[in-house]
Order: C-alpha cells, then structure tokens, then sequence
C-alpha cells in the first residue's frame, strides 16, 4: 500500500498547487520540492521487484513519512484558511503567530525531505540484506506452502460433496449440448466456493465418463508456469509414456529426456494425444487471461465435439477463453450448509439434538462458504462435542477461521489480494469499513471512492463513471457480490462476505489504511487515518483515548445516536482534517456555523430528519464534492444559502427533503461546472434564478419541488431547463391535494391545472421538447393522463405516482412512446374516483420491458395481440377492481416474471388455475411487500 499513500499524497499536493496556491504562500517552494522528492521515491516503487524482509520495513518508513507530509501540509493549510478569513485587524494581531507557523512548517517539511533522501539514497544498503542461501529458503517455504495449500484444497474438494446438484446438471448440460467444435465452459465463483470440487463432481459424472473417453485434469494456480501445466497432462494422456517412449525411432528423444523438452515441443506431444479423440480437459483455477493464450494451442479442435471445463475466480479469464456465459456458483443454502458441517463434525455418527441450534448458529456465520465450512468443522471435530466447547466459537467464527494453521486466510485473501491491481486494492480494503451484513448503497460508496482519492489519473473521463468501473471489476474478480439491482441494471446495493470483510479489516489495520472501532476494542489506544466506529457516539467519545489528529475519513454506524452541540464540538475540535465525515443520528441538533472549519472535507452525509437549515459557513469548504442529507422522502424544506455556486467542485448535492435557496438573487454569474446531482430543489424565485442563469451547465440529474404558491411558474421554468444538454434524469414533485406551505386541504378531485396554474397538455407539452431526457418521475401526477400525451421523445423509463384516473386517450399517448423500457404507474390510496379500463392497442408500448401497477382503479387489463411484444416482467400491486389478467399476456415470448401482491380473491382463484408452461414465474402474495416504494 506503499504506493497507494505516496500516489494520493502526490495527488493531493498536486490539487494544493494548483486550486489553491495561496494557501501555500510561504513555503510553496518547499511543497514543490517535496512534490519532487515524492515523485522520484513512487518512481523507485514502480520499477524496484519486489522482495521480502527489509524491504518490508523500508515500504513501512516511506509510507510513514508519505503520511507524516500529508499531515503536516494539511494542517498548515487549514490554519491559513483560518488565518485568510480574518479581518484586517484580526490578521494584523495574529501576523507573529503566522510567522512562527512559516517557520515551524518550513522545517518539517526540511527534515521530511531529508527522510526521503535517505530512503531513496540507501536503497544498495538494503538490498545487501538479501543473500542467495536466504533467497533459495524463501523459494523453498512458497513450494512447501503451496502444496500444502493445494492439499487443503483437494481436502475440501473430495472429503464430502454437499450441494452442487443442479449446479453439476447445469455445466454437464453446457458440456453436451453444442456443435462438434471445441468449446470452453467456464465455472466462476469466489475464493473457498467450491468451484473445483463442482468441476470434479462433474469430471466424475458416469454420463461425462462415457461421452469423454480421454479425460485429463490440470492444476494451473496463480503463478502458471506452462512447461509445468503441460508435463502434468502429458501424466494424465500418457501414463505408460516411458515405455512406449523406449521404442521409437532413432534419434528422437528418450523419456528421461522429457524434462528437457521445450514448451513448443510439449505442446506438439499434447496435441499428438488429443487430435483423434474427443476429450474433456479441465483446466482448474487460472488466473491470467496471457495463460491462457499460451496454452490454447495445446488443445486441438477436430470436430469431435472436444470440451474445456475452466474454474477461475475472475470473469475476465471466463469469458476471454471462451465466448459461453460463465456458470457462477452460488453459496450454499442453510440446509446443504448444516449438511456439510454435520457430515465433517460427526461423520456418520448421531449427533447430540441440544447441538443442533448452536450448530445450525456457527454455521450461519461462514454464510454458505464451503471452504469456511469444511476448515471450521474440521476444527470443531477434534474437540469434545459439548455445548461448553461449542459456546465458545460462537460469535468467534471468524476469529477461528483467519489463524494461520488454517490458512483459510491465504486462499480466501491473498491470493485474490496480490493478484488485485494497484488502483483497486484501496477500493476493496475500503469495503471492511462497512459493518459486517450490511447491503452497502452503491452511489455513495462510489462518491466516498472519489473523495478518497482512490481514483487517479482519469483523463477526460467522469471519475464517478472510474469508479463504477472498479466496482464491477470486482465484482468480476469474485470479492464483491451484488445484493440488489435497479430496475434499469443498474447497481443499487452491493454487500461483501463477512469472512472477506475480516479479512479486509486486518489487512488495513497492518498497512494503517483505517480501523474498525466496536465496543469489543474500544479502549485500545491507536493513531488510526480512517475510522469506522460501530456503538454509540456518546459511548465512543467518553470510552475512547485515540488520538483523531490525523484522521481523513469518519464513518459513524452506531445504534441509535444522537449529535447534538456536545458532539458537535468535539467533531470541531478533535478532526480538523477530516475528508470524508459520514452521520446518520437518530436526532442531530443545529449544524453549528463553524462548519466551515472541516476545510478539507470532500464528502459530507448528515441524513437525520432534523436537520433543517445549514449555515452558510459550508459555502467555505471549498473542496467539498458531494453533499448527502438523506434519500429524497420528506416534504418539509431545508434551507441552504443561495451562493451555492461558490462551491466550485461540488458534484453532488441531494437531500432527504426539498432544499430551499435562501438569500438575494442578485450577484454573481458564476458556473457550477462540476455539479452533476441536485435533488431536489424547492421552486421559488432563487430557484428560478439560478436556472435561468445557467448556474449549472452540465447538470445530469435534477429533482424539482414545485408548490402551490408557484402557480404559473412551472412551464417557465421547465423552458429554461430545456438549454440543459447533459440532463438525463428529472423528477418532480407537483403539489398534492393538501399542500403543506398553505396548510389548505384539497379534494379528492384535485387537477394538474387547479394546483400547478396549467393544464396537464402545456405541462407536457414543455416537458415534450426535452428531447436528452431518459428518465423522468412526476409525484402527484393527479389527472394527467386524462388526454393524449406526449413525454420526452428519447424517454426510456417513466414513473408516475399520485394517479387520480386514467383515460382510454392517455393510455394511447403512453403507448406511442417507442424507446420507453421502464413503465411504473401508481395511484393514490385516499381516491375514490371511477374505475377505467387499462386497453393497449395492437402495436403500442413496442419496447417496454417492464410494467408495474399499483393502487389503481382499473377493472380490466387488455392487451392486444402485437402489443408489449417485448415484456420482460410484470407487478401488480393492490389493484382490488382488478380480478384477471389477459391471456395475451402468458404468450409473451420474452416474459420471464408476474408478481401480483394484494390481489383481489377472484384473481387469486384465477391465478392459482392457471397452467403456466413456458418457464415464467409467477409469485402471489397477499401481503404488501417490504419497501414496496422502492421496488416500485
């Protein structure tokens, strides 16, 4: 990780000099030659090889002193902002203590560079400490490691098979089916997931045995070596090769020879054994996608219907050595998971029933990894099978699992560790600061990556759009698995297995990357650079003695907290060079006005339903990238200052409920280039303001809140949005039958018109030029689908919630719309309108993939032949007028799933009759789904 902190160090001195030169007034000299003597120690870091011991030691001193500069430039930073915000007055009565902090300042960074030198100048003297009889040991204890890794591996794979039953029918399938050429299939899954003991499963199947008469099986490894890999199928091709080898003809090589033989030479002799046969070769964990293209041409392809079967842990390799989808393997479930525990621990034998519940517990900690499984119980089995003994592993699991006897750690870890490039080893060590089980949000983990600084280099490209990037490479790798999807396939949530997380949090913990803070370590006293705290602030602040001087990310997941001006101060006082602060309190008092002290904050996330008014103190944080006050949810405003635009590289500002500018609209014509997110944004005259005066030029997502008091004002607006360009995704929320900001009740009857000051055709009609928009979402859409309408030419997903009644028309103009994908349609439980009829014409919604229905008076569903041709999936929620669906609908050759929750009686009766044979899935639940809004 040595590396990592001189890059970002590197990257952020960078920044300094070039955003903010005046900050270093003083000593941008010395910045400038540290910036170099840095430069030049990432250079030696880059080209030296890699060795282990000393060099340990010196990669531990360079990252130190990387730190040790950062802080040092940081704090000075901070307190000449202070110093440049003062009055006149003010600085001239502190101008003797800015001289002595010039002074001070100067010569760290003197005695850092001096450091430096000697690191880089010494680096003979270290590399005299590796001698050839220490180089050969080394070599030496990797050989005996790896074979008994590769033991503990045949170990897993032979001792019990649990499980992979339809996983083993699904690859033999793919290894049948097909033409007569050769074919890879390819099994990916995490470390400890049992991708080779399915291929051997598979290897073994008799109706694989009988279909491939020439079977062998390969071991390649992360670090392949290919006269290796091809001698050990020569074994497997060749058995009786000696002898055979004796006879030939003169001048050819004997067998003792083989070792001598070349690459080239053996793949010739492998090809020889293959080319009239029909073979399976298993080709088990590779790692490189250059490994494979080096071996290849071993395997010939002569019609005969010849198989691959590859296991990797990385997708990339998959699908780079053969075109097929990739078979990922899957955890165990909680019955082949309890399988495979009771067949290690009591091997045949009845088990005590008072065992079972404890067991059953232990088990559910290593969540369906079998690796995790097999080592534990192997542990477990040697001890006396009491509730005593048993009762200690509990809550332990882990703990149990990472000793280095049982080198879990090694297979699970390092092996996919070492192997991660550079740029996303920080991403994935970053995940261990989530607490363990958590589905992490995929936006502000991406957000934080950037605010970190883990994305570099990144051109002309959006660094948001990098960092996705790195999410799903991996995911491709194995490490991260996806918890849920958007409706669009978009990423929504990720999660990471709990024993990677461990993992993840000792590795960090010995490169000084961060540290998790529970109630169990409290009061251990360290000097952490990132800190995940995980109990409760009040507990934290009066437990805790660690020194927060230096720390650049605080993360807070405790039960149940509240900062309020006591924990206001201290955050102040204690964490002055924070980057990334990150709060969720059940109840957050007043954000104070010395906000503006976290001068280097990046990311800030307070989302506490309290917070109603931020102080114009945050429009000095002048490095600040995103704003998050809580998910979009609430109606009640939250007053920010208008000057928003002196936030200069703000990219994303959303907020739990609607944010109201506050101040003069008079001033400045300055642009907010960075800003991508706003969301969302009251409308009033400062609203109004700022669009107009294209405030925000690159804007890609907006959220707009529109009251009663802006009647009129609507249409104008959306005029002034249509310059926007880059705007893709806009949401608004129209005024409902009872708006809060005139406290007055409506009727059930309310329209667009009566509460907007327009009627829904020149509502739409504005919103019909904006022809970048891909996704738009109206919140109490009331009547406006009671006539032809037209949205956006290029839409692709439609959301419209707040529907008080529907029209043969409207429902035409939605059909017309031939891009839209994403149709969601939700009404409103408090109306009492008529009920009408959802009729799609012959031909209408051509591309729409998914539909969902909720809370609507529709009587009757029909679907003509040739319309929704390409559906995908279905959900109808709590439509009681609604008791049969079309039988169009089950001709729908693309339709995979129909969730129908709350339905009425006659259509459960209907359902359940129905014969379904086209492999769609059809889920019916009287209850409302959890979070229905948000699968909505």
């Amino acid at each position: 990780m040595a590396e990592s902190v001189v890059s970002f160090v590197l990257d952020h001195l960078g920044e300094l000099a070039a955003r903010e030169a005046n900050l270093l007034y003083g000593v941008e000299d010395r910045v400038q030659s540290l910036h170099y003597e840095l430069q030049m120690i990432k250079e030696l870091l880059n080209t030296t090889k890699r060795k282990k011991g000393m060099e340990h030691i010196v990669l531990n001193q360079i990252r130190d002193v990387a730190h040790l500069a950062e802080d040092v430039i940081d704090t000075f930073v901070a307190k000449v902002s202070i110093y440049k915000r003062r009055t006149i007055l003010g600085r001239m009565l502190h101008g003797f203590g800015q001289a002595r902090l010039l002074h001070h300042v100067a010569h760290k960074i003197d005695n850092i560079r001096t450091t430096l030198n000697e690191l880089r100048d010494n680096r003979d003297k270290y590399d005299a400490f590796k001698e050839t009889n220490n180089q050969s040991a080394t070599e030496e204890e990797e050989k005996e490691r790896f074979q008994s890794l590769h033991k503990l591996r045949r170990d897993v794979e032979e001792e019990h098979v649990v499980g992979f039953v339809q996983d083993s029918k699904d690859v033999i399938k793919q290894l049948l089916e097909g033409g007569s050429n050769r074919k890879v299939v390819s099994i990916v899954g995490m470390g400890g997931l049992g991708k080779t003991t399915l291929a051997r499963k598979v290897y073994n199947n008799n109706q694989v045995k009988q279909c491939f008469k020439c079977r062998a099986w390969v071991y390649v490894s992360n670090e392949c070596r290919v006269k290796e890999l091809l001698l050990g199928l020569l074994k497997h091709l060749m058995p009786k090769f000696e002898q055979q080898r004796r006879g030939n003809k003169k001048g050819m090589k004997s067998a003792g020879d083989i070792s001598s033989l070349n690459e080239e030479e053996l793949k010739k002799l492998v090809r020889n054994c293959l080319e009239w046969k029909r073979y399976l070769v298993v080709v088990d964990d590779l790692w490189k996608k250059q490994d494979w293209d080096e071996v290849q041409d071993a395997f010939p392809n002569n019609d005969r219907g010849n198989r691959i079967l590859l296991t990797s842990r990385l997708k990339e390799v998959a699908l780079h050595a053969g075109h097929d989808v990739p078979h990922y393997l899957q955890f165990l479930n909680k019955e082949e998971s309890w399988e495979l525990f009771r067949r290690k621990v009591f091997r045949g034998e009845n088990y005590p029933s008072d065992l079972e519940p404890l067991g059953q517990h232990i088990v559910q900690s290593c969540q369906g990894l079998p690796l995790s499984i097999i080592v534990l119980a192997g542990l477990l089995a040697n001890r006396e099978k009491s509730y005593r003994e048993w009762s200690k592993v509990v809550g332990h699991v882990n703990w149990y699992l990472t000793r280095d006897e049982t080198q879990v750690k090694d297979i699970v870890l390092k092996l996919s560790y070492d192997n991660l490039p550079k740029r996303l080893k920080p991403c994935f060590l970053y995940l261990g600061l989530f607490p363990e089980d958590l589905e992490i949000p995929v936006m502000p983990l991406l957000q934080k990556w950037v605010a970190e600084g883990f994305i570099q280099d990144t051109g002309n490209r959006d660094p948001d759009d990098i960092a996705e990037d790195y999410l799903y490479e991996l995911i491709d790798r194995s490490l991260v698995q996806v918890a849920r999807v958007e409706m669009n396939g978009g990423l929504e949530t990720c999660r990471v297995h709990d024993l990677l997380r461990d993992l993840c949090i000792s590795k960090s913990k010995e490169d000084k990357v961060f540290e998790v803070c529970t109630d169990n370590n409290i009061l251990i006293p360290t000097k952490p650079r990132r800190l995940s705290i995980h109990s409760k602030m009040a507990h934290y602040i009066s437990s805790s003695n660690n020194d927060h001087s230096c720390i650049r990310s605080l993360l807070f997941f405790g039960p149940d907290y509240c900062v309020d001006r006591r924990e206001w101060k201290w955050l102040l006082e204690g964490f002055k060079l924070v980057r990334v602060l990150e709060l969720e309190p059940k109840r957050c008092g007043k954000i104070p006005s010395k906000l503006g002290k976290f001068i280097h904050l990046r990311y800030l996330r307070i989302d506490s339903e309290e917070v109603k008014f931020v102080p114009a103190s945050i429009l000095d944080l002048w490095n600040l990238q995103t704003i998050d006050l809580g998910p979009w949810s609430h109606d009640i405003p939250i007053s920010f200052p208008l000057q928003i635009w002196k936030l200069k590289h703000l990219r994303h500002l959303n907020s739990r409920r609607p944010i109201k500018l506050r101040g003069s609209s008079s001033g400045s014509n300055e642009k907010m280039w960075n800003l991508q997110t706003i969301s969302p944004l009251e409308l009033n005259k400062q609203t109004t303001f700022l669009v107009k005066n294209e405030t925000f030029p690159n804007l890609k997502r907006m959220g707009l809140k529109v009251d009663s008091g802006c009647k009129g004002e609507l249409p104008n607006l959306l005029e002034s949005l249509q310059q926007l360009s880059h705007l893709n995704k806009l949401e608004i929320l129209l005024p409902d039958s009872y708006d809060a900001s005139l406290n007055v009740e409506g009727s059930v009857h309310e329209s667009v018109e009566r509460n907007n000051g327009c009627k829904p055709q020149e509502l739409l009609q504005n919103l019909g030029q904006f022809n970048y928009l891909s996704v738009l979402k109206i919140e109490n859409a009331l009547n406006l689908l009671i006539s032809a309408v037209t949205f956006p030419p290029n839409i692709t997903e439609l959301k419209l919630s707040g529907i008080s009644c529907i029209s043969d028309e409207g429902i035409s103009g939605l059909g017309n719309h031939s891009k839209l994908k994403i149709l969601r349609l939700l009404g409103d439980v408090t109306w009492s309108g008529d009920s009408s009829v959802f009729y799609c014409v012959e031909g209408s919604f051509p591309e729409l993939e998914i539909f969902r229905m909720g809370v609507l008076a529709v009587t009757k569903w029909k679907l003509s032949n040739g319309a929704m041709q390409k559906l995908e999936s279905v959900m109808i929620h709590n439509c009681e007028m609604l008791d049969d669906l079309p039988n169009e609908l089950w001709s729908l050759s693309g339709l995979r799933k129909v969730q129908i929750t709350k339905p009425s009686e006659q259509m459960v009766r209907m359902l359940r009759n129905l014969k379904i044979n086209n492999g769609i899935q059809l889920l019916i639940d009287a209850e409302e789904p959890f979070s229905f809004e948000n699968k909505f």
